[in-house]
């Protein structure tokens, strides 16, 4: 029996474990993982209130256990790629005839003077949520640092729970990793107005300090911001350390690996946040450090595994997230990232109603979609709306994407409708959108 070894017990590594046991073939799988109990990192943010028990947002060990792997929580430090063994701190050592690298990635600690008192947390780990509710309980002033996803969605949380927030953002305005400019103030409008400080255009040069514990967070102009307690959300570094010292590429980007997600030594993979990403769109390396593409990335390399030769044809990197009242979420290249490809690309930019006009609780749907003009084809869009329902228009744009729809397609897809459901029949938010960059190309 072929022996599987995984490493990292993320999305990538149970859905691995997942895709083998229900495969045609028998293995011996085993997933060595560092943390004892794995949060859901996506759900931290809320679970920093204290009305639900923290295992509601952990992951059950039963997800491996149940599905015919071998679970051992240690730390795997070695890979003998001739002999195919793994060695892990404690000694073990684990044959492999494949392996996995799934071990993800850490949160990047940024080199801020006294970035390491005792009250500073990142928004990773079981623990950091721990510790989050506790300094969120006995705190009331945060500063957090940071203004994407993670950073917007805590202090949405810690607003609502009565604590004074102050997100510092170096670049122009939140959330511009994901979203166009526009959307973006628009949802920093929001913030705002709820009362979450925000501050642009600056950056975070010392925490001050006392008894080990942050009192303030001093800035660039020489002011200081006072904070009972402060949050480090400035994104994530791949864990490619283990798979350096072994004889495998790596870049800045993550583990190399080939369209099959094989790395440069034979018999083993690498998937999720640990591993380089390549766009769907350019094909060129990129970002993506999302649950989702970990789970797109564990089922090619698991049917590879078994030897289905499949290839990944790289991320669209569908996201969304809320603020708030409002949601919002892109897939795919936004129009500033595809203008910076250097992309000649028009644009389709639709408000639209969430249902029809005479029934109460009305919303407006703001849509952009962006096509490559030669051949008209989608290959971005962003959707930004009340409620939160816009996971399911970010999805029908990465979809889209996916399958090469072109303006023309947009125009004529088939759709439902209903008065309090969706706009009238006429109004399509995609369609509309589609109309409006044809009006561009042809105008």
């Amino acid at each position: 029996m072929e022996k599987v070894v995984i490493i990292g017990g993320g999305p990538a590594g149970r859905v691995i474990v997942h895709v083998l046991h229900a495969g045609p073939k028998d293995f011996q799988v085993t997933l060595v993982k560092d943390e004892p109990v794995n949060v859901n990192r996506c759900a931290v943010p809320y679970g920093i209130v204290s009305q639900k028990p923290v295992d509601k947002f952990c992951i059950p060990n039963t997800l491996v256990t149940d599905f015919g792997a071998e679970l051992v929580i240690d730390t795997a430090e070695e890979i003998d790629t001739d002999a195919g063994k793994v060695r892990t701190a404690s000694g073990k050592v684990f044959d492999y005839d494949h392996l996995v690298l799934a071990t993800g990635s850490r949160p990047f600690v940024p080199p801020i003077e006294n970035v390491d008192l005792e009250n500073i947390t990142s928004v990773r780990s079981r623990n950091d949520m721990i510790r989050l509710r506790s300094l969120a309980a006995e705190g009331n002033k945060c500063v957090i640092v940071g203004g994407g996803y993670i950073g917007v969605e805590v202090a949405v949380v810690l607003a609502q729970s009565g604590v004074d927030v102050t997100i510092v953002e170096m670049m122009p305005h939140i959330l511009l990793a994901t979203m166009d400019d526009d959307f973006a103030l628009a949802v920093e409008r929001h913030v705002r107005e709820k009362g979450v400080k925000v501050l642009t255009d600056t950056r975070v040069v010392a925490f001050a300090g006392n008894d080990g514990k942050v009192t303030g967070v001093k800035l660039g102009d020489g002011s200081l911001l006072e904070a009972d307690f402060a949050v480090v959300s400035v994104g994530v570094v791949p864990n490619t350390e283990l798979a350096a010292r072994s004889g495998l590429e790596v870049s800045k980007l993550g583990i190399v690996t080939d369209d099959y997600l094989r790395t440069n030594v034979a018999n083993i993979y690498a998937a999720g946040d640990c591993a380089r990403k390549k766009s769907f769109v350019t094909g060129k390396p990129c970002r993506g450090e999302f649950g989702t593409n970990a789970v797109f990335m564990a089922k090619v390399a698991a049917a590879n595994i078994l030897g289905k030769n499949k290839k990944f044809p790289g991320v669209i990197n569908a996201n969304a997230s809320t603020a708030f009242e409002l949601s919002l979420g892109s897939a795919g290249l936004i129009e500033k990232a595809a203008r910076a490809e250097g992309l000649d690309v028009v644009t389709g930019y639709s408000e639209v109603l969430n249902r029809y006009p005479m029934m109460d609780g009305t919303h407006t749907i703001r849509t952009r979609l962006v096509f490559e003009k030669s051949g008209r084809r989608l290959i971005g869009g962003s959707v930004l709306r009340q409620g939160h329902c816009t996971a399911n228009n970010v999805d029908f744009i990465s979809f889209a994407i996916q399958m090469g729809a072109t303006i023309e397609d947009l125009l004529t897809y088939q759709y439902a409708t209903h008065p309090e459901l969706a706009a009238k029949p006429s109004d399509n938010t995609y369609m509309f959108a589609a109309r409006d960059a044809l009006a561009k190309l042809n105008a």
